[in-house]
């Protein structure tokens, strides 16, 4: 098949570019002409139409120079041009949601500060990495004291990162800024490492302690829905079951001292225990509902209703 030749005029005609955008691309090595006359005048061919098409199609999409270059002086396969720029798409897409999700925040004050601006764009830099760091830190300082072997920790640390989401509410933005003061709040710290050195003893069973809360909590959220008082011989029965598997699950007793322990700990997670458990709910976009919470009070109110021993 016979080649054909153009000049950059004609290639500006066929491809839509102007002369001087050619031109630019050429002087950059991006779009060496095949040939050059003897008064120095550029010649392209159809290969190099082909090329220019790309050029333009990869600019569209936002790909710089350099990596175009890249891909011309084969330091890259298109496959892994088109990858980094996803990425990098991606990225630009993720920060102006969560612009747009500061905005969002911001303008819910009724009349907005600089100090309000300020504060949330600032704490909406913070990274996932940034987060991980807190809680790993906030981890290590109430783990200290406790049982709890590496493999334990790692898993609690991974259950406790939370993640923003790309395209974050108003509240899930102010919930990742009320929790990353929440992790360096040493006073709340110091709380959580008395109930977790309370807790994560060597005794500890954590599969069955999650076990037997899972059916209590079931237990109660019936006994809510089904209209059961709390002081009933039914709710005795609930309580006095949630009592035994947690105590045995533990490796204590089933006595007074116990039932106290439950109730204190219920106590507290009506605090900023139960405000840390909530932020975690609102940026998993799971807010805590009613019923949970009426089901843990209900059974906290059987346990009281419970006769001495």
């Amino acid at each position: 098949m016979e080649t054909k030749f153009y000049t950059i005029g004609e290639v500006s005609s066929i491809s839509g570019q102007s002369v001087r955008r050619i031109r630019f691309y050429s002087d950059k090595g991006l779009l060496p002409p095949s040939l050059r006359t003897e008064s120095n005048y550029r010649i392209y061919t159809d290969t190099d139409l082909a090329k220019l098409e790309l050029i333009r199609a990869l600019r569209e999409a936002g790909v710089g120079l350099e990596l175009i270059g890249n891909l011309f002086r084969q330091k890259l396969s298109l496959g892994e041009l088109l990858q980094t720029r996803l990425d990098i798409l991606e990225a630009e897409i993720a920060s102006k949601r969560r612009a747009a999700g500061v905005l969002r925040a911001v303008l819910r004050f009724p009349n907005p500060s600089h100090e309000d601006l300020r504060r949330i764009w600032t704490m909406s830099k913070h990274s996932h990495r940034q987060m991980q760091t807190l809680v790993e830190n906030f981890i290590g300082v109430i783990a200290e004291g406790t049982k709890l072997d590496g493999e334990q920790r790692r898993s609690l640390i991974e259950a406790s990162v939370p993640t923003l989401p790309d395209d974050p509410t108003a509240e899930q933005i102010e919930a990742w800024d009320e929790l990353s003061a929440l992790l360096v709040d040493r006073d709340f710290a110091r709380e959580m490492r008395v109930e977790m050195q309370a807790f994560w003893t060597g005794a500890l069973d954590p599969a069955a302690y999650q076990a037997a809360s899972i059916e209590a909590y079931e237990a109660a959220k019936n006994g809510v829905s089904t209209g059961i008082r709390p002081q009933s011989a039914e709710a005795r029965a609930i309580a006095e079951t949630w009592l035994a598997k947690s105590a045995l699950a533990m490796g204590r007793e089933a006595d007074r001292s116990f039932i106290d322990w439950h109730i204190a700990q219920y106590d507290k997670n009506a605090g900023r225990t139960a405000r840390y458990r909530e932020l975690h709910a609102i940026l998993q976009g799971k807010p805590l509902a009613e019923a949970d919470l009426t089901a843990w009070t209900w059974l906290n109110d059987a346990l009281k209703a419970l006769p001495e021993r």
